[in-house]
């Protein structure tokens, strides 16, 4: 005798095991996520290349709003050359999910380089290392 399947039955299964996988990040993984973040924020905003080489992958996908995508060495050389000044990095809105050793945030973000004030949506994935969380990706969509 064939089983019968319900879709129903199978749909119900997959989005409880995406929300077992899926969810808030634990309190201590979201505490330093963020400490990690507001670190990088500073040593932007200082152009400490020390810092920010420390906190991003060696395969760093960093992607700016107008489509540019750098790699860690391209980042960390721009705080180097100090071509970039920001003046200003502050989170507007924060969501935080985690998935495993990896962890998802996204922000509504404004950015001030002079003369510009960027107002952004960007997600920032981090992985945790044996070194601590480094950012992985970065991608910046400009907001209306």
């Amino acid at each position: 005798m064939a089983m019968k399947i319900n879709p129903i039955e199978i749909l119900s299964l997959f989005a409880f095991t995406v929300q077992m996988f899926a969810g808030s990040a634990n309190s201590d993984d979201q505490k330093a996520v963020l400490a990690a973040e507001k670190q990088l924020a500073t040593a932007m905003i200082k152009a400490d290349a020390a810092t920010i080489e420390k906190l991003l992958a060696d395969d760093l996908s960093y992607t700016h709003s107008n489509a540019k995508t750098e790699t860690k060495a391209d980042v960390v050389q721009t705080a180097k050359a100090g071509s970039t000044k920001y003046e200003s990095i502050s989170y507007d809105t924060t969501t935080v999910r985690q998935y495993g050793d990896t962890v998802v945030t996204t922000h509504n973000m404004t950015i001030v380089v002079q003369p510009n004030t960027n107002k952004l949506y960007v997600s920032f994935v981090w992985a945790k290392r044996p070194s601590g969380w480094q950012l992985v990706s970065r991608q910046a969509t400009k907001l209306p």
